[in-house]
């Protein structure tokens, strides 16, 4: 069977986050500014002969900006978190709480909502296939369904 892939990206989300199970310098909190690429798979394309309107995803951009734009990434087990809650509380930082804040968890948690997005907007017509998250040029992580 025949299928349609499409890619899409963003770029310009300057965050932070910590490896705190590290023993090398990962463990300290340090930031970079990400970027998300996604790949949509479909197996019929729209009548405007697409399998993503592009332009339909305003709403993903918007939440990304709420999760990745100048925030602080803590992974629901950092045994720091309550000091974190107070420094977000006190407008220090802006708290996103993730599973795993590494870049792979990152993937796995970026994947998971907008997949259900994108699922959701098209009537499950088109789904995500593959997610990655840049934290610079060198490096990224992928989560593929």
């Amino acid at each position: 069977m025949s299928k349609f892939k499409s890619t899409k990206s963003f770029y310009g989300f300057p965050c932070t986050h910590r490896q705190w199970k590290a023993e090398s310098h990962c463990r300290f909190v340090h930031g970079y500014s990400r970027s998300f690429h996604f790949e949509f798979e479909a197996k019929d394309l729209t009548q405007e002969m697409w399998v993503m309107d592009f332009g339909g995803l305003k709403d993903v951009k918007a939440w990304l900006d709420e999760m990745f734009d100048h925030t602080f990434l803590v992974s629901q087990d950092d045994p720091y978190m309550e000091t974190f809650k107070k420094l977000d509380t006190e407008g220090v930082i802006q708290m996103r709480i993730l599973p795993n804040a590494g870049m792979e968890g990152t993937a796995e948690y970026v994947y998971q909502k907008v997949n259900k997005m994108v699922g959701d907007k098209t009537d499950g017509r088109v789904w995500v296939t593959r997610v990655e998250v840049r934290e610079n040029e060198k490096n990224s992580a992928i989560f593929i369904a």
